[in-house]
């Protein structure tokens, strides 16, 4: 079969130029490279303190809440707070009033956020 008077090769290769000379090596080299960085990084282990995940080495933030008997009350942030707990936030300053404000049957609530501990005892 011919094409324009010429023969038709049996190996198509969509980009020949793509290993043919160095740009298209750099190319290649370059795509790979996008490739295996995220996958590197996903196939890692969670964030760890102090790794390279950003805020990774902040820690978490929990929230207790007591009755007026000292029984653990569960708290459901997801209708207190509009999103996550984002550790780079300071949830000291406001939250535990919050918390009172909106559980009835909370006596006391604490905050710790890193090393840090707050407690509040609701009116």
């Amino acid at each position: 079969m011919t094409v324009s008077g010429e023969a038709m090769s049996t190996s198509w290769r969509p980009f020949p130029w793509l290993m043919s000379d160095v740009r298209g090596r750099l190319v290649l080299a370059v795509l790979m490279l996008q490739v295996m960085v995220p996958l590197v990084a996903f196939m890692a282990e969670p964030p760890t303190r102090f790794g390279f995940q950003m805020y990774s080495g902040l820690g978490g933030t929990t929230v207790e809440a007591q009755g007026i008997t000292g029984e653990p009350i569960d708290v459901d942030l997801s209708k207190l707070l509009a999103g996550t707990m984002r550790p780079e936030l300071d949830w000291m300053a406001g939250l535990p009033e919050h918390v009172c404000a909106n559980v009835e049957s909370a006596a006391t609530v604490t905050v710790e956020q890193s090393t840090r501990q707050r407690t509040v005892t609701c009116d």
